[in-house]
């Protein structure tokens, strides 16, 4: 079950490459920070903080592990660049995100504003890029 972009445990777990009592074990020890709890009580992580855990728990520089595959994020494309925002241009409907590769080469795509909102894109965020044909998409 996803809720507004956060993960359940089990989820986050997946996206680790850990068990759920691991992920358990490390809370109660306090190795990680307790995730946020809804009103059910039910564990709910976002996807910044599982980037913390997998950095200080599974060790070693991002650019050298595998992407952190975030259950519910299947693509057909095998197309896909990380990247930083570096410039967002909108008008009412549409907006131009422009995206610096770690080459220092840019990539521009076209996507609506309300598209922009849902993301929660800002300039200096970290994005994937996702490309088929002619179609540039954004993911986070």
């Amino acid at each position: 079950m996803k809720d507004s972009g956060r993960l359940t445990r089990k989820q986050a777990a997946e996206a680790l490459g850990v068990t759920t009592k691991t992920l358990a074990l490390w809370e109660r020890s306090g190795k990680i920070p307790a995730p946020e709890r809804d009103w059910r009580g039910w564990r709910w992580y976002d996807p910044e903080t599982l980037v913390e855990i997998r950095r200080k728990m599974l060790g070693g520089d991002e650019k050298t592990q595998p992407p952190l595959e975030i259950p519910g994020m299947e693509l057909s494309t095998r197309n896909r660049l990380r990247g930083i925002v570096k410039e967002i241009t909108c008008d009412d409907v549409q907006c131009e995100v422009v995206v610096e590769l770690p080459d220092k080469q840019e990539i521009v795509s076209v996507i609506t504003h309300n598209s922009v909102r849902r993301l929660r894109l800002r300039v200096g965020d970290k994005v994937t890029v996702v490309f088929k044909e002619t179609d540039v998409m954004l993911a986070r």
